[in-house]
Order: structure tokens, then sequence, then C-alpha cells
């Protein structure tokens, strides 16, 4: 019996085992590294062509052959030069090469009056042979036998597959009983003894040269996108429309699972170690290249345009070398390593130092421009220079270095106008067919062009020629953009260059100080998978510049094997500001503008609330209160009614009128308005001063005393009665006649009235005789 204590320890072990078999199989995925090629170039049909979904490659890897509206053209695989076309009336569905290359298998569409659809060329000669046979003309996977004597193909009748012979083109078998929908896949194994077919409903089988099924068929649970057995004809790899791809041994055993979102096509190389993956996905669009024994990843190649057919070329290490990939439009994109150029390394002058003679080198001052444009274009070369002799400097390969935080290598160069071209027409149909590249075009074709390059090599070589005074730099990173001459550039632009910048940021194993001398030994070629082999690596333009550093600029640096380039870089020096510079500082600062804001919104506040305020007019209230201790009873003449001679005329004293508006107040039932009005000064003449009184009309002032009963009282605001006693008064009637004018200096007070004589009875008042009693009292106080 086993104890709890080792049952514990053993389920210990076996979980550790389990994480680290886990570990151990994520390890290869996150390893993979590029592969070492970039798009370099590009096999051209035309212009006006924007079909290109289909190509096939011969077995010994010389030549290919694509499909562009409605014509098949022939292409040599190392020149990329066209060796051949041969023309058809109807869409071409699918075409393969027999085993030793000589003959072209192709399936194109039939008509009413011609009733085939599959057709054989001789490469030799160009030339459509006699024979024929009708098959589904949309089948797309032809496949030969290994001896070449058999097609096989989906037939015309139901869904089934049928095997012609060669070269009559005659039925040998027809295999049927497994598909009830189209045929998808179709492969030979090595030996030639067996086939496999697949469909889109998810079904495969086996079946021997004789037509029969080997076993019963297999539901693989999707729609089976490709069929293949793997070279040594031990396995079978199914790939299908979800991206699952299995690994079944030929006894039906499951050996390796995995799942790509994209996946349509299986390549093997000739050794059968390595399983390349085309995938075509929103994420990703390229190549994956698998160790089959134990499918972990090991290398991608990025694409940045639709991936329709896939063709490769490889070394003798099961390397891939070349790739071949129609994306859909008028030419086929070509990846590689590199490019060698003709004349590489021959003696001769070198005036740009890129190793080609002058006399063999069509652009010999490296700016990218053939030198029989030069002269046309024209430049800023200096007197007397030919343009073909002194570079355009805004075509040339650019490097600024940036002193920071971090050290900061930009390199940017300038593509062709034709690569660029070819670069863009690619691009288009990434998405969708548009009249122009959109952002997200331009982005994929940065990112795929950096994932595809070599980044520890490039890194490297950076760090190899760079030679600092103090300090060293540490680990790096690289990354990648376009800095022009894509995104929205039209359709059909052949002028336009892309330019593209290649990043490589470095962190400081130990930091730098100023003054720092720094040299750069060489102009560093470009690496592995660099699209920057299609731009001219001489010479170059080189900037030093960063935070608080004299900028220097070395605006042209040839490449003559032996000439450095070394600068030292100061830090700026930093002078004191002056009192009115600090004051112009303050008064640009982001927070002064807040506060003149402030400012402003306060002063137009109070400005508002100033032309908004209803104004109360003190002095007037003042003079109302005067004018109602001021009035005075003034006798009316007898001429008046009896009523009016009881009523008590009022009279008010006049103020001066306001020169704002006033807030007026409603009178009650019993209160009568109170009116104002201006009083003009007082004109003399020749008599004395004139006076202007008002004229009341008796009608009124009769109607407002019966309604009220009460004396109507004139003023400038309605009278409040007073909680004083009233002081009561004798009526006294006015003397008939004149009324004598009062003085001028006694202008506001009350008219004298001459009253009647009384009777003699009356005592006399003798005015001499007080006169003299006043005097006398004078001086006896003396």
């Amino acid at each position: 019996m086993i104890s709890s204590t080792n049952g514990a320890s053993m389920r210990k072990t076996g979980l550790s085992l389990a994480v680290t078999l886990c570990i151990l199989l994520l390890i290869p995925l996150a390893s993979a590294v590029p592969s070492g090629l970039t798009y370099l170039d590009s096999t051209w049909s035309s212009n006006d062509v924007n079909d290109g979904d289909l190509i096939a490659l011969n077995p010994n890897g010389t030549i290919l052959a694509s499909y562009h509206g409605k014509d098949i053209l022939l292409f040599n695989t190392s020149t990329l030069e066209e060796i051949g076309k041969i023309s058809f009336g109807q869409d071409v569905a699918g075409m393969e090469f027999n085993p030793n290359g000589s003959v072209l298998a192709i399936n194109k569409r039939s008509t009413t009056q011609i009733r085939e659809s599959i057709k054989l060329i001789d490469i030799d000669t160009l030339e459509v042979m006699d024979s024929g046979v009708l098959a589904d003309d949309r089948f797309r996977d032809i496949s030969w036998s290994i001896d070449g004597m058999v097609i096989s193909a989906h037939g015309s009748e139901g869904e089934v597959v049928e095997q012609y012979r060669y070269p009559d083109l005659t039925i040998k078998n027809t295999l049927h009983g497994v598909h009830v929908v189209d045929v998808t896949c179709i492969d030979y194994r090595s030996d030639g003894e067996y086939i496999v077919t697949g469909d889109e409903s998810g079904r495969w089988a086996i079946w021997n040269m004789q037509g029969q099924k080997q076993g019963s068929y297999i539901e693989y649970g999707e729609g089976l996108h490709d069929c293949k057995f793997t070279p040594d004809g031990l396995d079978i790899v199914l790939v299908g429309e979800d991206g699952t791809i299995t690994s079944r041994t030929f006894d039906g055993l499951q050996k390796h699972v995995d799942n790509v979102d994209g996946a349509n096509e299986i390549l093997f190389s000739s050794s059968g170690t390595r399983m390349h993956v085309s995938v075509d996905s929103d994420t990703f669009k390229g190549i994956i290249t698998y160790d089959y024994g134990n499918f972990n990843e090991l290398q991608r190649t990025n694409f940045f345009h639709k991936v329709m057919d896939v063709a490769l070329i490889e070394d003798e290490y099961s390397r891939i070398q070349k790739l071949f990939v129609a994306g859909g439009t008028g030419e086929v994109a070509v990846y590689m390593r590199d490019i060698v150029a003709n004349g590489l390394n021959e003696p001769g002058s070198d005036l740009d130092g890129d190793s080609i003679p002058d006399n063999i080198d069509d652009d010999d001052d490296g700016d990218g421009i053939i030198d029989d444009w030069d002269d046309d274009i024209g430049c800023d070369a200096p007197e007397g220079t030919p343009c073909s002799r002194y570079p355009d400097l805004s075509k040339i390969r650019n490097i600024e270095l940036t002193l920071g935080d971090k050290f900061v290598v930009q390199d940017r160069i300038s593509l062709p106008s034709e690569d660029s071209s070819n670069i863009r027409n690619l691009s288009r149909n990434a998405i969708a067919k548009d009249q122009v590249l959109s952002a997200h075009e331009t982005e994929l074709f940065a990112n795929a062009m950096c994932e595809n390059m070599d980044h520890e090599d490039i890194i490297d070589q950076w760090r190899e020629s760079i030679t600092l005074s103090n300090g060293e730099l540490g680990d790096a990173t690289i990354t990648c953009f376009v800095t022009g001459g894509m995104e929205m550039i039209r359709d059909g632009d052949s002028t336009t260059q892309i330019t593209f910048t290649i990043i490589t940021t470095f962190e400081y194993a130990s930091q730098v100080a100023l003054p720092l001398d720094i040299t750069l030994n060489e102009q560093p070629l470009p690496t592995d998978g660099s699209i920057s082999w299609l731009a001219p690596a001489h010479p170059v333009s080189l900037l030093f510049s960063g935070d608080g550093i004299e900028t220097q600029n070395i605006p042209l640096w040839w490449n003559n094997g032996d000439d450095v380039v070394s600068v030292t870089l100061e830090e700026i020096e930093v002078k004191e500001p002056t009192v009115i510079e600090n004051a112009i500082d303050w008064a640009t600062h982001p927070i002064a503008f807040i506060i003149y804001l402030g400012i402003i919104a306060v002063l137009m506040t109070m400005w508002m609330r100033h032309q908004n305020k209803i104004d109360f007019d003190v002095e007037d209230d003042e003079n109302e209160d005067s004018d109602e201790d001021d009035i005075e009873l003034v006798e009316k003449p007898e001429s008046l009614d009896d009523e009016l001679e009881d009523t008590p005329q009022v009279k008010a004293k006049r103020t001066p009128p306001p020169s704002k508006r006033k807030m007026y107040n409603t009178s009650t039932e019993n209160e009568s308005l109170v009116k104002k009005k201006r009083v003009s000064s007082q004109e003399l003449n020749k008599d004395g001063p004139i006076m202007k009184t008002k004229r009341k009309r008796l009608g009124s002032v009769e109607e407002r005393t019966i309604a009220t009963d009460k004396p109507v009282v004139t003023g400038k605001k309605k009278l409040v009665k007073t909680s004083e006693p009233v002081i009561k008064k004798r009526k006294v009637k006015t003397v008939k006649g004149e009324v004598t004018e009062p003085e001028p200096e006694k202008k506001k007070k009350r008219k004298s009235v001459k009253r009647k004589k009384k009777s003699s009875s009356e005592k006399k008042i003798d005015e001499e005789k007080m006169q003299e009693n006043l005097a006398n009292d004078f001086l006896k106080e003396e």
C-alpha cells in the first residue's frame, strides 16, 4: 500500500512534469524567428491586369507559370524575365506541371461549343496539344501521378474523382461512393500506389491506383482546404476551413493537431523535415514554417498582401531561398534574402562605394535615380559637377543619431520608383481593391517588412560600427514605419517613392556624459530579410542631435573604405535670461493666460451688473420729503365756486428732473398719481421777474374733489398721512381786487393779502412813539 505522503509527492511530481512539458511546448512558439526572406522583386504582367491568383512552379524550380487575365505567362525564376505566353479565351481555374516539367496541365472554363476543360501545353514549343477532356471546369487542384502517366481531377458528372491517361486524356478510373459535394484536394503518395481525396463537407478517403477505396471514408469535422501525403508517404496532413491542422498515420492514427487561423495550403520541404503553411487572416498573412517532427513553429515570413497561391524554392538544407506569392494583381511577389547586383565586386572605379564599377552601375551617385535621368531632373551640384556625379541629398540614405535617455539610430531609405509602384500595386489588395492606399494597408506593409528583418544582426552591426568615448550601449529594439509614399497615394502612381525608416533604440549598459565623442567606423549594409536591399546603401547623410546638445550635420559621407566619421557632442551653453526675457516668459506662460481670462471675466461681470442695475435717486427722495414740509395753503379768489373756496390749494416745491430712470409706484383708488413738471429759470424784463404758474383745470379738480370728497394734493410722489395731529386752520376769504406781486427775493413765499379796514373803534398804533421807545431802551442798556 502506498502511503498518503508518497501519494501527495507523486501528485506534485506529476504536476511539475506537466508544467515542464507545457513550458517546453511553448518555448519553440515564443522563439520563432524571421525566416530572413522579404519582398525584393516582382514578376510583372501588365498595368491593366487585375487578376493573378494562380501560379505553378516546375520541379527543378527554373520556370514559373502565372495566370493573369486569361493569359498564362512563363518567367525565368532567376532573372524574372518573361520567356513565354499562352493566351486562352476563357478563364483558367487550375494548372500543374508534370513531374519532369515538360508539360503544363491546365483546367479552363468550357463552352457549349467546346466541351473540354483540361488541356496540355508543351513547354518546349509553347504549343497547346490537341488532346482534351471535360472535367469540372472550376476545379483548382489538378494532380499528376508520380510517374506522370495519370492526371486526376474533379469529374464533370457528379461528385466523383476521375483519373485520365496521359497524353490522350481518356478516362482510366472513376472514384465514387464517398464525396457528395465538391472535391477540394487530391494528392498522390510518393511511391505512386495510393491517392488521397477530400471535399467541402470534410469527408476524406484513401484509394489505390485501381480506384478501390481503402477502408471507409473519415469525417474530419469541418470542410477541407488541403490534404497531402508527407514526402516519405507515412503520414497524411489535413487542413480544415477553420484552421485545424491534423497529422495522421497512414493507418489513421492521429499524431499532431494544431490550429492556425486562416491556414490554406500545406507545402513540404523535399526532406520532409519542415512543413510550410500558407496563412491569410486578419491578424497574419504569410508563411509559417514548422518542424514536422513535433509541430513546433520555427520561422515566419510576413506578407503585406493577399495570399492566393504559393510556390517555393529551397536549398539542400531545406531552407527557403525564394517564395513566389500570387496576390490577386497583375504581378507575382518575389521574396528573397538579399539581392546580388550585376557586376558586384568587379574591378573598376566606384564613386558611391557600392562595390559595382561605374561603367556597370546605372546609378553612380547612389541617389536611386538613373544616371541618364539625373541631368534632366537637375540637382544642387557644385559648379562644374554633373548631376550624375552628385547625388540628390533628399534621396540618399539618411542616418540620424539622437542622444537622450536612450541612444536612437534612425536609418531612413527611399525605395526606387519602380519598386514603390509594385509595392503599392500589391498592397491595394491587402484589404480590398480601392483607388488609394489606406492607413491600415500602409501599417500592414511596415509591420511585415520590419518582422522579416534579422533584428539581432541589425543591432550587432550598429554596435560594432558606433564607438563612444565614454559609456556603453546595451540591449536594443527594432521598430519600423513608413515615412511617406504610400498612404493616400492613388492607384497607378509610378513616380512617387516610398520612404521607409528603421529605428534601432539602444539602452545604456553604462551612462554616457558630455562632452561625448562618437565615431562611425563604417556604413552598415542591409541584413538578411531587410527591404533596404532595394535602396542604395551609399553614400549617406548624417545628423547628430539630442536634448540640450549642439546639433551637427554631415550632409554627404562617401564610402571609400577608409574614411570614418568622428564628431564631438557638447552641451548647449544656456545664458541667464534678462529681466525682460523673464517678464515675457511669465507673461506668455499658459497659467498667465488663465489669469488674464479670469480678470476679463470679472470685469465683464461687473460691467453687466452695472448695466442691468436699477438706480434710486436719493436726492429726489429728500426733495419729495421737503416738498411735503413746504406745502402752504393759498386762498383762492372769490370768483371760484363756493366749493372751491373751501378747498385749500397745495403747492409743492419743485425739484429738477432726474437724469436717470425712476421707479414709479401705482396709486390706490383714493390717491392720485403724482405728476411733475419741469420749471424753467426765471426771465427778467424791465418790469421785473415774470412769474410762471401752473394753470389748474377746475373741472378735473372739481371731479376729483367730488369723487374723493378730499382736497387734491399735487406733488412729485403720493402723500402719506402721518401720525402727527393735524393742525386746524381757519378759512380766510380773499379780498376782491388785484393782489400785489411778491418781491423777487421772496418768490417762494405766500403772497400778502390785503384785508378790509376795520371800524374806527379799533386802536391805532403810533409808530413814532414806538420808535422813540426803542431808542430810549437802547440808550439805557449802554
